[in-house]
């Protein structure tokens, strides 16, 4: 069976769940209460990486931050204000302090200036804005410049430093003190790195925490690695200095985006295999899932060595991964050829979910399944604090019409039997180019 005949069974199968609620798979999660924060891109249509065409303004709105407060019940509420933000990039623009008290958004490009109508028109942006959310009223405390285009920023788990990665020559890495939504001082570091390679024009797109909070990782992906640092603070709080941590790995192609499992053990990266030298420079369909067993935490110098012990075959574009809360599960949200236009050889109706399985012992990761999403160009995951409830980002819906073109579809994991992703017939319209979610 032909993968395009097999992802056409599946979305009958998709529909019939939606249109019968009363099956158990397909129920709407138990109230867990929390919320749901989401940006929206109002810039950029799923087909401006191949064209460079922005595509016609939004009438009706402008970039988001919509706010979801209990998104599992039907009592929900959903409050949206204006800030911008770009799709262009990971989906790592956003990121929440830990009492959901303050957001914090960095803007990879600004708005499209009046007239404007082409990617290479846009100016690009050096800012992280923060943003008090109070009962679902939000305005802006504070902003500070970072450097060009960052690509992904991250809040430490004490919820007092943000790291971001950027475009900057020579300065790449920024760290920012924040205390009550205020910035401090900004600290920029350059990570020595080689001229790139040429296939890629980027040299790092992600960033992210160690649980610890003692440690970062980087994802360089014009050489195919990762490298980890460990972050040396000052008694003002202020970074003063990085220092490696363990040796650098090597990952499978275009290692886009990471994620650390929840007990700080693996580093797990989705290698997307982009680059000047496929086909479009998105021509690959599958990706590779890169393992990367960490070093035991403290450990330095010779001791400090990070080892891959898997990689598994990914989904095709899965430019988003997430962790349950337990560690047990990894899902990426596939992009597939959702973005490619119409008539294109790699042109698909439908992205996809995939779900995995970690071996906590062994860092295997077990495939479980591929199931389809109606969505275009897919990005922004988050799984509720129980772990069985999954927040999908929704770019837009090809073909519709609704004045709130993007979504947050909400699946389930099911853990009988083998386990399996079901959609939900719950769905939260939101303004379209939604990309990057977090939840608390």
């Amino acid at each position: 069976m032909s993968m395009e005949t097999w992802m056409r069974r599946c979305s009958l199968a998709a529909i019939a769940l939606y249109l019968m609620p009363t099956l158990s798979s397909a129920q709407p999660p138990q109230n867990h209460g929390g919320a749901v924060f989401v940006l929206s891109d109002a810039d950029m249509v799923p087909t401006v990486y191949e064209t460079g065409e922005l595509g016609p303004p939004d009438p009706h709105h402008r970039d988001t931050l919509s706010i979801i407060t209990s998104p599992a019940e039907q009592s929900r509420s959903v409050a949206m204000m204006e800030v911008s933000n770009s799709t262009y990039g990971p989906p790592g623009a956003l990121d929440i302090s830990p009492d959901g008290q303050f957001a914090f958004v960095a803007e990879t490009f600004r708005q499209r200036p009046e007239r404007a109508t082409r990617l290479d028109e846009l100016q690009q942006g050096d800012t992280i804005r923060s943003l008090r959310l109070d009962g679902g009223h939000s305005a802006v405390v504070d902003s500070v410049r970072i450097g060009i285009q960052p690509q992904a920023i991250h809040l430490n788990p004490a919820g007092d430093l943000i790291v971001a990665i950027t475009v900057d020559a020579d300065r790449e890495l920024t760290f920012v003190p924040v205390r009550e939504g205020r910035f401090g001082p900004v600290s920029s570091f350059g990570l020595g790195l080689e001229p790139s390679t040429g296939f890629i024009p980027l040299k790092a797109t992600w960033v992210q925490w160690h649980p610890s909070g003692r440690y970062i990782a980087i994802n360089l992906v014009d050489r195919g690695q990762v490298a980890f640092f460990e972050v040396l603070r000052g008694n003002d709080g202020v970074v003063s200095a990085i220092r490696p941590w363990g040796n650098r790995v090597q990952t499978n192609k275009f290692p886009f985006v990471g994620r650390f499992s929840p007990d700080g053990r693996y580093y797990i990266t989705s290698d997307v295999q982009w680059g000047i030298d496929t086909a479009g420079f998105y021509g690959v369909r599958e990706g590779i899932l890169t393992t990367v067993r960490l070093a035991d935490f403290g450990a330095m110098g010779d001791a400090a060595r990070h080892i891959v012990p898997h990689i598994a075959l990914g989904g095709w574009g899965a430019e988003t991964i997430a962790f349950s809360p337990d560690g047990r599960f990894l899902v990426t949200s596939n992009l597939r050829g959702t973005g490619k236009q119409d008539g294109s050889r790699d042109w698909t109706e439908h992205a996809s979910l995939s779900l995995h399985e970690l071996d906590a012992e062994t860092g295997r990761l077990s495939p479980h399944g591929e199931w389809p999403l109606a969505g275009v160009l897919p990005q922004g995951l988050a799984f509720d604090r129980t772990g069985h409830s999954l927040f999908v980002g929704i770019n837009r819906y090809r073909n519709d019409e609704a004045p709130l073109g993007g979504a947050v579809e909400i699946w389930r994991i099911t853990t009988e039997g083998r386990p399996a992703l079901a959609p939900t017939s719950d769905r939260i319209r939101l303004p379209a180019g939604v990309h990057t979610i977090v939840a608390r």
